[in-house]
């Protein structure tokens, strides 16, 4: 009777205690407490927080890591609805019929597309339409009596400067870029600026 006594006492403290200790007897006198079984758990449950906290840390660091990468790439979006930059424009448009770039603009009408015009020698200059989403060379349309071809293909085929490198000398996303007047004229939303043929500088307008 007595035993039974001293193991409810010992069993209501490991209770109140969260299991901080398990109780032995035996079937002889009182058996020393033994806490191993206890202590175990106790480890368990400590250390359960602790992970999960590290695994949140992680996760935080990959969710920093995702939004610097995304602050990177969005120096080289596209300037319109599309994927597809005026420079990866001007290669499609280059890579589909090769010659001189004259100008490269992103159609605002809704139809999503590049126009880009390559000269090829003479009067002669494609018009070749870019899809801004896919990079697809959607049309191309070949006019030979362009007026003021010859000349601005002249003067743009020897320059240090190409249409290409006039987009890259301006930061932001480009959405036209044009041959006009010796130097080539680039437009970033509503700012204009303005490169020479002799070096990739730009400077802005007004």
């Amino acid at each position: 009777m007595k035993r039974n006594a001293v193991i409810a006492a010992l069993t209501a403290v490991a209770v109140i205690g969260g299991g901080a200790a398990a109780v032995a007897v035996s079937s002889g006198d009182e058996a020393p407490a033994t806490a191993a079984s206890a202590d175990r758990v106790g480890l368990v449950s400590e250390q359960g927080p602790t992970a999960t906290a590290d695994r949140d840390d992680d996760q935080d660091d990959d969710r920093d890591d995702r939004d610097d990468r995304d602050d990177r790439d969005d120096k080289g979006a596209a300037a319109g609805p599309g994927n597809v930059t005026a420079a990866q424009a001007i290669a499609a448009a280059l890579k589909h019929t090769s010659g001189t770039v004259l100008s490269a603009d992103l159609d605002d009408d809704g139809d999503a597309r590049w126009e880009v015009e390559v000269a090829t020698g003479g009067s002669t200059v494609h018009e070749i339409d870019v899809d801004s989403t896919s990079g697809k060379v959607l049309r191309a349309e070949t006019d030979r009596d362009e007026d003021d071809a010859a000349a601005e293909l002249a003067a743009v085929k020897g320059a240090k400067v190409s249409a290409r490198d006039a987009v890259d000398a301006v930061d932001g996303a480009v959405t036209s870029v044009e041959f006009d007047d010796g130097r080539w004229e680039v437009e970033v939303g509503e700012t204009d600026w303005t490169v020479p043929l002799d070096a990739p500088r730009a400077s802005r307008e007004g």
